[in-house]
């Protein structure tokens, strides 16, 4: 224990919030995931149905509003949407992915993990960069920073 001690050094990490990241995905970029994946086309086509001229209505204390569209974002509530979620995300990252343990997807959470202050924070632009280049927002007000001694 003592010996592996000696050998590990400081490890920088970011914890990385999307805001609103199920409502924010766009429908063109998950028809690409979902060519990349080669999705067989039968599969493509129904869920392109499930979102063909969706609406909704908001309903308030004074009554219903008008229906409107809703042409961006994945089902609330859906059993599919945790599934198409990932498939995204996978397609979206997948040039800047890093091995575990210096990368790992949870769901719309993300770990960036470094050596050093500066190569997370490298990271952390370059994921920034390509999450909002597809239309995802990184919260700067929950995304965390932790540094961690195994120097000890």
């Amino acid at each position: 224990m003592e010996r592996y001690r000696e050998q590990k050094k400081d490890l920088h990490m970011v914890f990385i919030d999307l805001e609103k990241a199920y409502d924010k995905i766009s429908r063109n970029v998950m028809w690409w995931a979902l060519e990349k994946h080669k999705v067989p086309t039968k599969y493509v086509t129904l869920i392109k149905d499930m979102y063909n001229k969706v609406v909704t209505s908001v309903r308030t204390t004074d009554g219903d509003t008008s229906d409107f569209p809703i042409n961006i974002g994945l089902h609330q509530g859906s059993a599919l949407s945790p599934y198409l979620f990932a498939l995204v995300m996978d397609e979206v990252t997948r040039d800047i992915q890093g091995d575990i343990p210096w990368c790992m997807l949870f769901a719309d959470d993300v770990v960036l993990v470094d050596e050093s202050q500066a190569g997370v924070n490298r990271k952390l632009e370059l994921w920034r960069q390509t999450l909002e280049s597809k239309g995802f927002r990184i919260s700067r007000s929950k995304t965390e920073y932790m540094r961690c001694d195994f120097g000890c």
